[in-house]
């Protein structure tokens, strides 16, 4: 019963709908018997006023025989009323009115009412009834002077009868209120438990692998909260297998390629198929295919610590435009052999800025290096530095085959290589710009890529990195 949700949340409530019913139906009960029994009282003292004087009458004054008869004949009216038996009593203790058969007192009640006290009791009033009966004695003054005692003897039943059909209209209409209550306590329940349990299932589902399980959001509150939270999980889950699977892939193809290299050409050298004049060449480029791949499994071990949540910037303030100087000098062989040209500007003499260092020098090798390989020779590479938005922003351009629009939006992702029919022409494994985008990830900054035609009607096209950077 209380192994789900539901099964808790439903039978909880109705725990609590049926202790809160039960401790009203007592309260209401208690109250009402009370209420009951006091209005009864107040009715029997109300009367009381008027049968009061017609006693005392009766006892001190000469009346008649008609007035006697009127006066029992109204004394059975008023028991009517009351719905009680009256006795009334003489100062000495001896009878003087009855509407039942009680002849006699018990004398600790008349003696507590002709002192002037009015009591009011359970009793079955000294073994004159069989069962207990509620009686209020009350005495009977005349001209202030206490002439007697009258007591009213009611039976419970009379009493009683009011009161249970007040608490049968409370019992009537709580049981509707409550039978209301349970409906709309399972419909709260099922509407609580029914998304946990879709959440429960699509967490199972994805658990065996399958990603693509979703849950409906039906609320904005908590629980709607809650599945689109996991439904948020679910999509980088898939996202983050989607992008394990092609980094397995992309890994295993840029490792084949080397490592089928290193192997074929050693083994063509132990079974004598490569001849020995032949050996030294052939180990030239085992050399430079195992830098390769230390270059490949440096490149990507970096790439794991800057994808790290745990890793820590080493900020500093920098003058930007030196930065960019040194770069080119590391790079003025590349750009040498294949007749560069370089336009640079700087808005500035110094564009201080707040970064990593060695980061951004990174950033800007790969930028610089990737421009220089892409671009047609005797052309030129733009390099601008400025300050745009409150930002410094740097912009490095070249012109060559360019970037289609197909790519343009996966350039800055891992192993994607944009001049895949010439892939073995170019060296690097597709890590450069993903480096990029993950160093100004870290920044909180921005890169971007643009690329379009250098002329209209030409092939040429002009392809322009630009990142920004935060200003010192």
């Amino acid at each position: 019963m209380f192994k789900s949700i539901f099964g808790r949340l439903f039978w909880t409530n109705v725990m609590i709908l049926m202790l809160v019913f039960v401790s009203v139906s007592v309260s209401v009960s208690i109250f009402v018997g009370h209420y009951t029994l006091n209005k009864q009282v107040e009715k029997v003292e109300a009367v009381s006023d008027q049968i009061e004087y017609w006693t005392g009458a009766m006892q001190i004054e000469n009346s008649d025989t008609l007035s006697r008869f009127a006066y029992k004949r109204t004394l059975s009216s008023w028991a009517d009323f009351v719905k009680a038996d009256i006795i009334i009593f003489n100062k000495d203790g001896h009878l003087s009115a009855s509407t039942c058969g009680v002849r006699t007192v018990p004398t600790e009640f008349f003696d507590e009412v002709i002192s002037g006290k009015q009591f009011v009791k359970k009793t079955n009033f000294g073994g004159e009834y069989e069962n207990r009966v509620l009686s209020v004695g009350m005495p009977v003054k005349y001209h202030d002077s206490i002439v007697g005692a009258m007591f009213f003897n009611m039976q419970f039943p009379a009493i009683n009868y009011t009161a249970l059909e007040l608490i049968l209209l409370f019992l009537i209409s709580s049981a509707f209120s409550i039978l209301v209550a349970f409906v709309l306590v399972y419909i709260e329940s099922k509407r609580i438990s029914r998304p946990i349990g879709m959440i429960n299932r699509a967490a199972r589902d994805i658990a065996a692998g399958n990603y693509s399980q979703r849950v409906a959001v039906n609320s904005k509150d908590e629980i709607g909260q809650l599945a689109s939270s996991f439904n948020f999980m679910a999509d980088s889950i898939e996202h983050i297998e989607e992008r394990s699977q092609r980094f397995v892939s992309d890994i295993s193809h840029e490792l084949r390629t080397p490592m089928t290299s290193i192997s074929g050409f050693v083994q063509g050298m132990l079974d004598g198929t490569i001849p020995e004049d032949k050996r030294d060449y052939y180990l030239n480029i085992v050399l430079d295919e195992s830098k390769r791949l230390t270059k490949l499994t440096n490149d990507m071990l970096e790439m794991s610590k800057l994808s790290s949540s745990t890793y820590k910037l080493d900020i500093s303030e920098f003058d930007l435009n030196e930065l960019i100087r040194l770069c080119i000098i590391e790079l003025e062989s590349k750009i040498t052999e294949k007749n560069l040209d370089l336009k640079i500007d700087f808005e500035k003499d110094e564009l201080k800025v707040l970064a990593d260092k060695d980061c951004i020098h990174r950033v800007i090798i790969n930028l610089l290096d990737n421009a220089v390989k892409f671009s047609y020779p005797n052309t030129t590479i733009d390099i601008r530095a400025h300050i745009a938005d409150g930002k410094a922003a740097v912009s490095i351009g070249n012109f060559g085959d360019g970037i289609s629009g197909a790519d343009l939006s996966n350039v800055f992702t891992r192993f994607y290589k944009t001049d895949k029919s010439r892939t073995s022409e170019k060296s690097g494994a597709g890590l450069g710009l993903s480096f990029v985008k993950n160093i100004l990830s870290l920044h909180k900054q921005s890169v971007w890529v643009e690329s379009v035609d250098a002329k209209e009607g030409s092939d040429v096209k002009y392809t322009k990195f630009t990142f920004t950077l935060e200003l010192a």
